[in-house]
């Protein structure tokens, strides 16, 4: 990954280009290339988790050659927050049926693992007949295998990152690249 000196300025905060919009769009070739062989024909209900993930998940499905459909779930444990508050809250919308069905989780980002965590206890409720994940950002060091992460685009360090579909405060997630938190003489 290369570093780009581009500064972006959310809120109260400098950040600067971390991973470019070419590199991400390569790993959502590589991951819906791996579900299509994985899944060989059969349908999959991709769980959208809201709000960050709907970017993710939209190019996504273009990549994956699979009859498909999408449902979506909320899941909220950073509020205004840099880090996770440890409390995770869900809300799925009704018609949500899963049973019997092969599902993909889809996330932009595992780092305690903490959210997705409780998003699959509450669907496995559901009596699916496979539950994967697929996040487009693992924070090995912080997750330290909390949860089991399927597909994964790319792994980080437990770094602060914004854009594409991630946000500060709710800004930032119309960012085609994605930035880290820039510190001053950094």
């Amino acid at each position: 990954m290369q570093m780009n000196t581009e500064i972006i300025q959310l809120h109260d905060r400098q950040f600067k280009k971390f991973i470019a919009r070419e590199q991400i769009q390569d790993a959502i070739k590589r991951l819906g290339t791996q579900i299509t062989d994985d899944y060989n024909g059969n349908e999959v209900v991709f769980v959208v988790v809201l709000k960050g993930s709907v970017l993710f998940a939209t190019d996504l499905i273009r990549e994956v050659h699979l009859p498909c459909t999408l449902e979506f779930i909320r899941a909220e444990s950073y509020g205004a927050e840099m880090h996770s508050s440890g409390s995770v809250k869900i809300a799925h919308y009704t018609g949500l049926d899963l049973t019997g069905k092969h599902v993909v989780v889809l996330e932009d980002i595992v780092d305690t693992g903490l959210t997705v965590k409780q998003i699959l206890v509450h669907l496995q409720d559901m009596k699916p007949a496979s539950l994967k994940i697929a996040t487009l950002f693992l924070k090995p060091e912080v997750c330290k295998g909390a949860v089991e992460t399927h597909y994964v685009g790319f792994e980080i360090s437990p770094l602060f990152i914004v854009g594409y579909g991630l946000d500060y405060n709710e800004h930032g997630r119309n960012l085609a690249d994605v930035y880290i938190l820039h510190e001053a003489g950094k």
